[in-house]
C-alpha cells in the first residue's frame, strides 16, 4: 500500500512539471483537476471539480460538474458544468452553459450564457453582443453592443451602451397559466430597446437615453425624479413576451 501511494504521488508531481514544462497546450481530466500555469497554447480540462489558474495563448475548454476558473484566455473559452465561477479575461468569443454561472472578466467579443441562474458582476465589461438565457439573471456589468436575454426574472443595473432586448416569462406549477415574471431596472440604458414582463420596475440610479418600449400588463413603477420621457410603455394584453 506504501509503494502505491508514493507512486500516485509521484505521478501527480510528473503531471504538474509536464503542464509548465511543454508550454504549448495541456489536456487534463480525472474526477478532480487542480492546476496552475501559464502555456501558449490551448487548455482542456474536464473533471468533477476543476480549480484552474492560468494563462492560455489559445483557447480554453472547461467540462465538469463544479469548477472555479482565474484566467486569461487569448482565444475563445468554452466551459459546460453544473456551477461555474469565471473570473479572468477572453479576447475571443465566450461561451458559458451551466446550472448556475457567476461571472467576473473583460471580453473582446460576443458572448453567450446559457444557465439556470446568472450573476454577472459589477467590473464586468463586453466589447461586444451578449446573449444570455437563464431562470433567473442578475446583471451589472458593462456591456459596448447588444444585450438580448430571455429569461423568467431579471434585475439590470448595469450598463448597456447598445440597444437591450429583455423578454421574461415565469409561470409555476403545470397548471398556471398566468405569468408572474419581473424585471427590474436600477442601470444606464444608453441606447434604448424593449423590455417585456408581466411586471417592470424602475428604481434608483435607472436611467433612459433613447427610446425604450417596455411591453407589461401594467404601466412601469418609477421612483422620484425618474426622467421617463424615454420610456414607451405599451400593454402587453394577453401576450406572451417569450
Amino acid at each position: 500500500m506504501k509503494y502505491v501511494l508514493m507512486t500516485a504521488a509521484a505521478l501527480t508531481a510528473l503531471v504538474g512539471e509536464t503542464a509548465f514544462a511543454q508550454s504549448r497546450s495541456v489536456d487534463m481530466s480525472g474526477i478532480v483537476v487542480d492546476w496552475s500555469g501559464d502555456v501558449e497554447g490551448n487548455g482542456e480540462f474536464s473533471a468533477a471539480a476543476i480549480d484552474v489558474n492560468g494563462t492560455f495563448g489559445g483557447n480554453l475548454i472547461l467540462s465538469g460538474a463544479a469548477m472555479d476558473a482565474r484566467a486569461v484566455v487569448g482565444g475563445r473559452l468554452t466551459a459546460d458544468g453544473g456551477a461555474i465561477d469565471f473570473e479572468g479575461s477572453v479576447t475571443g468569443e465566450a461561451e458559458f452553459n451551466a446550472g448556475a454561472v457567476e461571472i467576473e472578466g473583460d471580453f473582446g467579443a460576443n458572448v453567450e450564457i446559457n444557465a439556470g441562474a446568472a450573476d454577472i458582476r459589477r467590473g464586468s465589461t463586453f466589447a461586444g453582443d451578449v446573449e444570455i438565457a437563464a431562470g433567473a439573471l442578475d446583471f451589472s456589468g458593462r456591456v459596448e453592443g447588444r444585450l438580448t436575454a430571455e429569461v423568467g426574472d431579471a434585475e439590470f443595473d448595469g450598463v448597456a451602451m447598445g440597444p437591450i432586448e429583455i423578454n421574461a416569462e415565469r409561470r409555476r406549477g403545470m397548471f398556471n397559466r398566468r405569468d408572474r415574471s419581473e424585471v427590474t431596472i436600477a442601470g444606464q440604458i444608453e441606447a434604448g430597446g424593449t423590455v417585456c414582463a408581466h411586471e417592470v420596475i424602475f428604481e434608483s440610479g435607472a436611467s433612459v437615453s433613447g427610446t425604450l418600449t417596455v411591453t407589461a400588463d401594467e404601466a412601469p413603477d418609477y421612483p422620484s425624479g425618474f426622467d421617463s420621457s424615454n420610456v414607451r410603455f405599451v400593454e402587453r394584453d394577453g401576450e406572451e413576451c417569450r
